[in-house]
Protein backbone atom coordinates (compact mmCIF):
# COMPACT_ATOMS: atom_id res chain seq x y z
CA UNK A 1 0.00 0.00 0.00
CA UNK A 2 1.07 3.59 -1.22
CA UNK A 3 2.63 5.52 1.91
CA UNK A 4 0.09 8.58 1.45
CA UNK A 5 -2.75 5.87 1.20
CA UNK A 6 -1.93 4.77 4.68
CA UNK A 7 -1.22 7.79 6.03
CA UNK A 8 -4.92 8.93 5.06
CA UNK A 9 -6.34 5.50 6.68
CA UNK A 10 -4.78 6.13 10.04
CA UNK A 11 -6.15 9.50 9.90
CA UNK A 12 -9.36 8.32 9.29
CA UNK A 13 -9.12 5.87 12.14
CA UNK A 14 -8.22 8.50 14.30
CA UNK A 15 -11.07 10.86 13.61
CA UNK A 16 -13.40 7.97 14.20
CA UNK A 17 -11.75 7.62 17.51
CA UNK A 18 -12.28 11.01 18.37
CA UNK A 19 -15.92 11.13 17.53
CA UNK A 20 -16.28 8.53 19.77
CA UNK A 21 -14.84 10.32 22.32
CA UNK A 22 -17.05 13.06 21.89
CA UNK A 23 -20.16 10.54 21.58
CA UNK A 24 -19.24 9.71 24.96
CA UNK A 25 -18.82 13.14 26.49
CA UNK A 26 -22.21 13.98 24.94
CA UNK A 27 -23.49 10.99 26.83
CA UNK A 28 -21.95 11.96 29.65
CA UNK A 29 -23.01 15.75 29.83
CA UNK A 30 -26.01 14.74 29.44
CA UNK A 31 -26.54 12.46 31.93
CA UNK A 32 -28.02 9.05 29.71
CA UNK A 33 -27.28 5.94 30.32
CA UNK A 34 -23.44 4.16 30.81
CA UNK A 35 -23.19 1.07 32.28
CA UNK A 36 -25.58 0.39 34.28
CA UNK A 37 -27.01 -3.16 34.07
CA UNK A 38 -29.92 -2.72 36.15
CA UNK A 39 -32.03 -6.20 38.02
CA UNK A 40 -33.91 -6.99 35.20
CA UNK A 41 -33.54 -10.54 33.93
CA UNK A 42 -31.24 -11.10 31.16
CA UNK A 43 -34.09 -12.81 29.05
CA UNK A 44 -37.27 -11.30 29.97
CA UNK A 45 -36.33 -7.66 29.22
CA UNK A 46 -38.65 -6.74 26.74
CA UNK A 47 -41.87 -4.41 26.25
CA UNK A 48 -43.89 -3.76 23.11
CA UNK A 49 -45.49 -0.72 21.54
CA UNK A 50 -47.71 -0.82 18.49
CA UNK A 51 -46.67 2.25 17.18
CA UNK A 52 -42.65 2.25 18.75
CA UNK A 53 -41.28 -1.47 18.60
CA UNK A 54 -39.49 -3.31 21.14
CA UNK A 55 -38.29 -1.61 24.33
CA UNK A 56 -35.37 -3.21 25.97
CA UNK A 57 -35.15 -3.03 29.66
CA UNK A 58 -31.70 -4.26 30.20
CA UNK A 59 -29.56 -2.88 27.00
CA UNK A 60 -25.93 -2.70 26.66
CA UNK A 61 -24.85 0.60 28.25
CA UNK A 62 -28.12 0.86 29.99
CA UNK A 63 -30.39 -0.96 32.24
CA UNK A 64 -33.43 -0.33 34.68
CA UNK A 65 -33.09 -0.70 38.17
CA UNK A 66 -36.21 -1.59 40.53
CA UNK A 67 -35.95 -0.42 44.36
CA UNK A 68 -38.72 -0.39 46.92
CA UNK A 69 -40.37 2.27 45.73
CA UNK A 70 -38.99 3.60 43.03
CA UNK A 71 -37.33 3.17 39.72
CA UNK A 72 -33.74 4.41 37.90
CA UNK A 73 -31.86 3.79 35.00
CA UNK A 74 -33.14 3.51 31.16
CA UNK A 75 -34.49 1.47 28.71
CA UNK A 76 -33.66 1.36 25.08
CA UNK A 77 -35.88 1.13 21.87
CA UNK A 78 -34.23 1.54 18.37
CA UNK A 79 -36.92 3.22 16.85
CA UNK A 80 -37.06 5.78 19.94
CA UNK A 81 -33.76 5.59 21.31
CA UNK A 82 -32.99 5.97 25.28
CA UNK A 83 -36.41 5.78 28.01
CA UNK A 84 -35.22 7.53 31.33
CA UNK A 85 -37.32 6.06 34.53
CA UNK A 86 -36.42 8.71 36.60
CA UNK A 87 -34.32 11.78 37.63
CA UNK A 88 -32.72 10.28 40.57
CA UNK A 89 -29.16 8.24 40.59
CA UNK A 90 -27.62 6.40 43.31
CA UNK A 91 -30.90 3.60 45.05
CA UNK A 92 -31.84 4.00 48.97
CA UNK A 93 -35.33 4.95 49.24
CA UNK A 94 -36.57 7.81 46.72
CA UNK A 95 -40.19 9.31 45.64
CA UNK A 96 -40.35 11.09 42.82
CA UNK A 97 -42.69 14.20 43.17
CA UNK A 98 -43.29 14.26 39.09
CA UNK A 99 -44.27 18.29 39.71
CA UNK A 100 -40.62 19.51 38.40
CA UNK A 101 -38.54 18.94 35.06
CA UNK A 102 -35.50 18.17 37.96
CA UNK A 103 -37.90 15.00 40.09
CA UNK A 104 -39.81 13.25 37.78
CA UNK A 105 -39.71 9.56 37.61
CA UNK A 106 -41.59 6.26 38.14
CA UNK A 107 -42.62 5.40 41.75
CA UNK A 108 -44.18 2.15 43.20
CA UNK A 109 -46.11 1.28 46.27
CA UNK A 110 -46.22 -1.41 48.64
CA UNK A 111 -48.63 -3.27 46.48
CA UNK A 112 -46.06 -3.14 43.37
CA UNK A 113 -48.13 -0.41 41.77
CA UNK A 114 -46.41 1.80 39.89
CA UNK A 115 -47.68 6.02 38.96
CA UNK A 116 -45.28 8.72 37.80
CA UNK A 117 -43.92 9.37 34.43
CA UNK A 118 -40.69 7.55 32.17
CA UNK A 119 -39.10 10.44 29.58
CA UNK A 120 -37.37 10.18 26.38
CA UNK A 121 -36.42 12.67 24.33
CA UNK A 122 -37.44 11.29 20.97
CA UNK A 123 -41.24 10.23 22.60
CA UNK A 124 -42.15 12.61 25.31
CA UNK A 125 -43.60 11.25 28.54
CA UNK A 126 -44.53 8.10 29.07
CA UNK A 127 -47.49 7.54 32.43
CA UNK A 128 -47.36 4.38 34.10
CA UNK A 129 -50.49 4.67 35.79
CA UNK A 130 -52.60 6.01 32.78
CA UNK A 131 -56.24 6.84 33.08
CA UNK A 132 -57.54 2.60 31.41
CA UNK A 133 -54.21 1.31 32.14
CA UNK A 134 -51.48 1.08 34.72
CA UNK A 135 -48.30 -1.44 35.42
CA UNK A 136 -47.88 -3.40 38.27
CA UNK A 137 -45.05 -5.11 39.44
CA UNK A 138 -45.35 -8.33 41.27
CA UNK A 139 -43.75 -8.38 44.89
CA UNK A 140 -43.06 -11.64 44.26
CA UNK A 141 -41.89 -13.17 41.55
CA UNK A 142 -40.98 -9.78 39.85
CA UNK A 143 -43.09 -9.37 36.57
CA UNK A 144 -44.43 -6.79 35.36
CA UNK A 145 -47.78 -6.62 34.08
CA UNK A 146 -49.95 -3.69 32.36
CA UNK A 147 -50.11 -0.89 30.33
CA UNK A 148 -48.04 2.53 30.32
CA UNK A 149 -48.77 5.85 28.04
CA UNK A 150 -47.51 8.02 25.77
CA UNK A 151 -49.65 11.18 24.14
CA UNK A 152 -47.03 10.34 21.16
CA UNK A 153 -46.66 6.67 21.06
CA UNK A 154 -49.52 5.21 22.89
CA UNK A 155 -49.63 2.06 24.38
CA UNK A 156 -46.93 0.28 25.88
CA UNK A 157 -47.27 -3.58 26.89
CA UNK A 158 -45.35 -5.09 29.66
CA UNK A 159 -46.86 -8.94 28.70
CA UNK A 160 -48.05 -11.03 26.61
CA UNK A 161 -48.60 -14.88 27.26
CA UNK A 162 -49.66 -15.39 22.90
CA UNK A 163 -47.57 -16.40 20.45
CA UNK A 164 -45.09 -13.59 20.96
CA UNK A 165 -44.91 -14.12 24.27
CA UNK A 166 -42.68 -11.59 26.14
CA UNK A 167 -42.23 -9.71 29.57
CA UNK A 168 -39.86 -7.53 31.46
CA UNK A 169 -39.03 -9.31 34.83
CA UNK A 170 -37.12 -7.53 37.97
CA UNK A 171 -34.65 -10.25 39.01
CA UNK A 172 -33.42 -9.07 42.39
CA UNK A 173 -36.58 -7.71 43.82
CA UNK A 174 -37.02 -6.80 47.30
CA UNK A 175 -38.53 -10.37 48.65
CA UNK A 176 -41.89 -9.91 50.76
CA UNK A 177 -43.15 -12.76 52.77
CA UNK A 178 -46.64 -12.03 53.63
CA UNK A 179 -46.90 -12.49 57.02
CA UNK A 180 -43.28 -11.81 58.19
CA UNK A 181 -43.82 -8.34 58.61
CA UNK A 182 -40.65 -7.80 60.48
CA UNK A 183 -38.70 -9.55 58.52
CA UNK A 184 -37.22 -12.47 61.33
CA UNK A 185 -38.02 -15.47 58.75
CA UNK A 186 -41.04 -16.57 61.23
CA UNK A 187 -44.28 -15.38 61.65
CA UNK A 188 -45.78 -14.98 64.89
CA UNK A 189 -47.46 -12.79 67.57
CA UNK A 190 -44.30 -10.02 66.89
CA UNK A 191 -45.48 -9.79 63.16
CA UNK A 192 -49.46 -9.09 64.23
CA UNK A 193 -48.65 -6.69 67.05
CA UNK A 194 -46.36 -4.49 64.51
CA UNK A 195 -49.64 -5.55 61.60
CA UNK A 196 -51.60 -3.26 64.06
CA UNK A 197 -49.16 -0.57 65.22
CA UNK A 198 -49.30 0.61 61.00
CA UNK A 199 -52.92 -0.31 60.66
CA UNK A 200 -53.30 1.75 63.42
CA UNK A 201 -51.03 4.55 62.54
CA UNK A 202 -48.40 4.61 65.05
CA UNK A 203 -45.96 3.28 62.74
CA UNK A 204 -45.98 4.19 59.00
CA UNK A 205 -42.96 0.82 58.09
CA UNK A 206 -41.20 0.47 55.40
CA UNK A 207 -42.57 -0.52 51.90
CA UNK A 208 -41.15 -4.14 52.68
CA UNK A 209 -43.34 -3.97 56.22
CA UNK A 210 -46.10 -2.54 54.40
CA UNK A 211 -46.34 -5.58 51.69
CA UNK A 212 -45.42 -8.32 54.14
CA UNK A 213 -48.91 -6.55 56.76
CA UNK A 214 -50.99 -6.18 54.00
CA UNK A 215 -51.76 -10.11 53.72
CA UNK A 216 -55.41 -10.09 52.21
CA UNK A 217 -53.57 -8.06 49.33
CA UNK A 218 -56.30 -5.41 48.89
CA UNK A 219 -53.62 -2.38 48.46
CA UNK A 220 -54.17 -1.12 52.35
CA UNK A 221 -52.78 -2.41 55.37
CA UNK A 222 -55.69 -2.53 58.05
CA UNK A 223 -57.04 -4.58 61.15
CA UNK A 224 -58.62 -6.91 58.47
CA UNK A 225 -54.70 -7.95 58.14
CA UNK A 226 -54.41 -8.23 61.48
CA UNK A 227 -57.17 -10.52 62.34
CA UNK A 228 -56.35 -12.52 59.53
CA UNK A 229 -52.90 -13.18 60.87
CA UNK A 230 -53.65 -13.54 64.05
CA UNK A 231 -56.22 -16.56 63.27
CA UNK A 232 -53.26 -18.01 60.85
CA UNK A 233 -50.72 -17.93 63.61
CA UNK A 234 -53.46 -19.86 66.37
CA UNK A 235 -54.26 -22.53 63.26
CA UNK A 236 -57.84 -21.13 62.50
CA UNK A 237 -56.27 -21.00 59.08
CA UNK A 238 -54.15 -22.96 57.22
CA UNK A 239 -53.00 -20.48 54.46
CA UNK A 240 -53.17 -16.89 54.28
CA UNK A 241 -54.86 -15.50 51.33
Amino acid sequence: MKPGITRVAQLGVSWLFVIYLVGVALLLSSGQALAQTGNIDSVSKWAWGTNIGWINFRPTDGGVTVYEDHLEGYAWGENVGWVRMGAHNGGGSYTYVNTTKGDYGVNRDLSGNLSGYAWGTNVGWINFNPTHGGVTIDPISGSFTGHAWGENVGWISFKNTGPAAYNVVATTVIAVTRGDVNGDGTIDLLDVRLCLQIAQGYLVGTPTQRGAADVDRDGDVDETDAQILSEYIIGMRSALP
